[in-house]
């Protein structure tokens, strides 16, 4: 009998959070180092440990271990001691390793419709990979939509170390990133991916891949011989990577649609993500996502409507992520899709991604019938002459205005920003500032420019001086240090709009609208947050607490339920 076993790992969240975030910047100081030599006249060690040092800055440390708010939350639950969670009692607590993605309820559906047998995994962390591969299954796929390059390498490891003989299979948006150019790649980059040999034995190249998928699948049982499937990067025997053909794949947006009810209930949430489309119109310079998805199409109204019915008939599910890029990129569309969401009067409420100058009034005010909650705003710049440097064809008033508008109708928001982005000064990061503290932008995340060679505003590198890769760069008004040093600046001078560190807002919000509390209580969880990090900042957080932190630690205490 065909063995159609696969397992399906959608994303990777490790528990303990302190950890992540000491091993990504290890990982990111293990690159700059190995990475040096091609940079001669860019100290890139030095720039990596200069961003390490303020990225750290931006968390709340509490007895030496860096905390975001629901750590800290869970910490004043455990009698003030830190929590260790495992896969066993994460459900139990506060934690954004409860979240789910849709690309593993997509690859579920999708593989259970040709012929396999899948079992998903949202989260690789909270696992029990011993007894799932004591099945026997004839492989496990890994997207790499939302995780790291060592993340894929620590994965396959650990397969590999318990079943030696599974095929592991990894692709998406990463992946196609990492490795489009091919042959083209760079002689030392193709022998870095010689560590992955043995570990994974077939990288998909694809954006979407999944029709690649199958024919990897379909190959496995006669001797696995993949030189013939497209869109592969595969290992010789000797650990050298070779490149297959490559087909674009085309699959009808229509396709992708979720069938809610045929999804076991163990994989779903009080909070499910949907997509209504897939691109974005805009080129803003800094994104690498519209080389990925260059052409935008949407779901009909008819699938569109079909998916969030099934899923109000499911009957618990409290509230919707859309996931697209741009959810208002057509105000057209944007508004039929309002009209249905109104006219079907769905039991739960909904977020998305927002351009600001979509927003007008009669659009904020549909928007919030149809049960808007949360808005996500592209903001990334307060100053005029960066949002033109980023071509992002918004100005500062637009952004002001769409940030009112939601307040007024009752939906929060929250404003990604980027620092450091080429042109950047004092001056401008002070205008960004300016924005969020005038606007009332109840939260925000910054960003540290990330220097992308697959982004527009690398043909711009003569023109700003810039040189680098990644977190460690230069350009001619600043460099990443620099950069890195105004975003520790903001929980001191945005008095009144909250972050953590560089956690999605969202998702904890999210998450703790389905646990009870209100936004009035969600909002003071963050106050008192941001009000700890400044006492532990200049006070300590070593034992025995200053008074003035146990003041604090109390009154979130009796927040939390």
């Amino acid at each position: 009998m065909k063995n159609s076993r696969v397992i399906v790992i959608a994303n990777h969240k490790p528990l303990d959070n302190n950890r992540r975030i000491r091993e990504r910047m290890s990982v990111a100081q293990t690159r700059a180092d190995r990475i040096a030599s091609r940079f001669p006249h860019l100290d890139l060690p030095s720039i990596q440990r200069g961003v390490n040092e303020n990225m750290k800055r931006l968390y709340l440390t509490m007895d030496g271990r860096y905390m975001d708010l629901f750590d800290l939350m869970n910490f004043l639950q455990n009698q003030h001691k830190p929590l260790l969670l495992s896969s066993d009692n994460v459900t139990k607590h506060y934690s954004l390793s409860n979240n789910i993605t849709l690309n593993g309820i997509y690859l579920y559906q999708y593989l259970l419709g040709h012929g396999y047998d899948p079992l998903l995994i949202h989260n690789f962390a909270t696992s029990n990979l011993e007894e799932t591969l004591r099945e026997k299954p004839l492989a496990v796929c890994i997207s790499s939509n939302f995780i790291f390059l060592d993340d894929i390498k620590h994965m396959a490891s650990e397969i590999k170390r318990i079943d030696p003989n599974v095929a592991v299979i990894v692709g998406g948006m990463l992946i196609k990133r990492l490795l489009d150019p091919g042959d083209d790649l760079t002689s030392q980059y193709k022998n870095s991916l010689t560590a992955f040999h043995e570990k994974v034995d077939a990288f998909i190249i694809e954006a979407q891949g999944e029709q690649t998928l199958i024919k990897v699948l379909d190959s496995l049982p006669d001797g696995g011989r993949l030189e013939h499937v497209p869109n592969l990067a595969i290992f010789d025997d000797g650990g050298k990577v070779k490149f297959t053909s490559r087909e674009q794949e085309d699959l009808p947006i229509d396709e992708t649609a979720i069938s809610w009810d045929k999804i076991p209930k163990a994989y779903l949430r009080k909070t499910l993500p949907v997509n209504t489309s897939r691109g974005c119109h805009f080129r803003c310079r800094f994104c690498t996502f519209r080389w990925l998805f260059p052409q935008v199409h949407y779901k009909s109204m008819a699938v569109l409507k079909k998916e969030l019915r099934l899923i109000n008939q499911l009957g618990f599910v409290e509230h919707i992520r859309f996931t697209d890029d741009n959810f208002t990129g057509s105000k057209a569309k944007l508004k039929k899709v309002l009209e249905m969401m109104i006219q079907e009067d769905f039991d739960f409420s909904w977020s998305s991604y927002a351009r600001a100058s979509a927003l007008e009034p009669r659009l904020v005010k549909m928007m919030k019938k149809a049960g808007c909650e949360f808005v996500y705003l592209g903001i990334e710049s307060g100053s005029p002459a960066i949002l033109k440097n980023m071509d992002k064809k918004l100005d500062r008033d637009e952004s002001i205005n769409a940030i009112k508008m939601l307040s007024d109708e009752g939906i929060q928001s929250r404003g990604s920003f980027i620092v450091g982005y080429p042109g950047e000064t004092h001056e401008t990061f002070l205008q960004t500032v300016s924005l969020i503290n005038e606007s009332g932008l109840p939260y925000y995340i910054p960003y540290l420019f990330i220097y992308s060679k697959r982004a527009l505003v690398h043909e711009d590198r003569d023109k700003f001086g810039l040189v680098g890769t990644g977190q460690t760069w230069k350009q001619d008004t600043m460099d990443a240090v620099e950069a890195s040093r105004l975003m520790t600046k903001l929980i001191h001078i945005v008095p009144e709009s909250y972050n953590d560190g560089m956690t999605y807002i969202e998702e904890i919000y999210n998450l703790l609208l389905g646990k009870g509390y209100d936004h009035g209580e969600i909002l003071e969880l963050f106050r008192l947050k941001r009000e700890l990090q400044l006492a532990v900042e200049e006070r300590g957080s070593q034992r025995p607490y200053h008074p003035k932190v146990n003041e604090i630690l109390v009154k979130m205490e009796s927040l939390i339920k």
